[in-house]
């Protein structure tokens, strides 16, 4: 996923003076090849679901935690977070299934993503 400072930098050098048609091309071509690593990685567990039929985004839905409850913005990283790790494990025949014996995965996703942002 690209990074927040990443896009911070993007944003920065598109105001800048020194903008060229390569470094357009370049950015493009960055974010593109971002979209098909996200569209694979989203591809490798779309409709995964856990033992009880439960899909990703209803797993961090139902995540209990005290304090202030997560923004649409932190969910969505969470969700992104979860994702990229399921695909990964995925490599070595690990479900979420695998997890939920050692780890609560989706909530220890939205419990990083909370604190990146405090």
């Amino acid at each position: 996923m690209i990074s927040r400072d990443r896009i911070r930098q993007i944003r920065a050098e598109s105001d800048s003076e020194h903008r060229t048609h390569e470094w357009a091309d370049r950015i493009i071509d960055e974010l593109l090849t971002e979209a098909e690593t996200r569209h694979a990685v989203d591809f490798a567990v779309r409709g995964m679901t856990d033992a009880q039929g439960r899909h990703l985004a209803q797993r961090l839905a139902t995540v209990q935690r005290h304090g202030t409850p997560p923004t649409a913005a932190e969910l969505d990283e969470a969700y992104d977070l979860l994702v990229l790790l399921l695909a990964a494990g995925a490599k070595y025949g690990i479900t979420l299934d695998d997890w939920d014996w050692v780890a609560d995965l989706p909530g220890t996703c939205r419990d990083l993503i909370r604190h990146k942002h405090r």
